[in-house]
């Protein structure tokens, strides 16, 4: 399936999960592609939409915050409908201090963005030595290559994925607030997948509007004993008798028992896109 594509978007650089995500991707289906990182999910789909010879890997899902709404908006807008998740997989977080230096006692300065330290308020305060200098950084990238400017008692926020790429020690990992805490990441690209019995599809429901009608298509989910493993609902052009419906449940789309279900919920939305059939890696 990934051998039709030659290039590979990330998002962010220098270690970030997207990255990491990649390297699984890549183990799981022996692949290597051309890798670009781009700075926004936006951009990244944005990208696919207009290569169909490139897929992105972006995140979906954490445990903490739930669903990102930007990666599944911006999915379903894809001026190319073939455009589709392919594959998902389970990335644990696992943020950590980075330095030049092997001593955690002798830092001095921390570099890393807002998002990183807001992650790891409670290990800096609690943690890292008394009065640290905090440079701020834009991303994980720019941390990396800032540490650069500063001498040995500097650190930053990375990942393991960082410092194999910058050549940095891990001082202290899991420092995290939220641990336990994984991202599930999701392939797209121009393809198609085959069922493999353990398959898993999103789809996208664009309601009409009548009180109950969500009920009504939830009740068609339970006449074919499909399980529902997901539903979440969006406001469409700020308009909140426009609703979007999205719903992951078991099965793939090329199963007659998937198609069965798909036509009979086709009268109870204006339209429906199927937006993957795929299973883990």
């Amino acid at each position: 399936m990934f051998r039709d594509f030659n290039e590979v978007i990330c998002l962010g650089m220098g270690g970030s999960y997207s990255e990491i995500a990649k390297d699984k991707l890549f183990k799981a289906y022996d692949l290597y592609l051309y890798q670009r990182s781009l700075n926004s999910i936006k951009e990244c789909i944005d990208y696919v939409d207009e290569n169909c010879n490139a897929i992105t890997i972006l995140p979906v899902e954490t445990t903490y915050k739930g669903i990102i709404r930007e990666t599944i908006d911006n999915l379903i807008m894809t001026k190319n409908q073939n455009i589709q998740i392919l594959a998902e997989t389970i990335v644990p977080v696992n943020d950590c201090i980075l330095s030049k230096t092997t001593e955690f006692y002798s830092l001095m300065g921390l570099i890393a963005n807002p998002n990183a330290l807001a992650k790891c308020k409670k290990f800096v305060k609690e943690e890292m030595p008394r009065q640290i200098n905090v440079v701020m950084a834009e991303n994980m990238d720019e941390s990396a290559r800032l540490l650069n400017n500063y001498n040995l008692t500097y650190s930053i926020i990375g990942t393991h994925k960082t410092a194999e790429l910058y050549n940095l020690n891990v001082l202290r990992e899991h420092i995290e607030d939220n641990k336990d805490n994984n991202r599930r990441f999701i392939v797209i690209g121009d393809g198609t997948t085959e069922p493999t019995g353990k398959d898993k599809t999103s789809i996208v429901l664009f309601l009409n509007d009548r009180q109950g009608v969500l009920l009504d298509i939830v009740q068609v989910f339970v006449k074919y004993h499909i399980n529902i493993t997901q539903i979440n609902s969006k406001m469409m052009n700020n308009r909140a008798e426009e609703q979007a419906v999205f719903i992951d449940f078991d099965g793939h789309w090329k199963d007659e028992i998937v198609k069965n279900l798909l036509s009979e919920l086709e009268p109870y939305s204006k339209s429906i896109r199927v937006i993957g059939s795929y299973t883990g890696f």
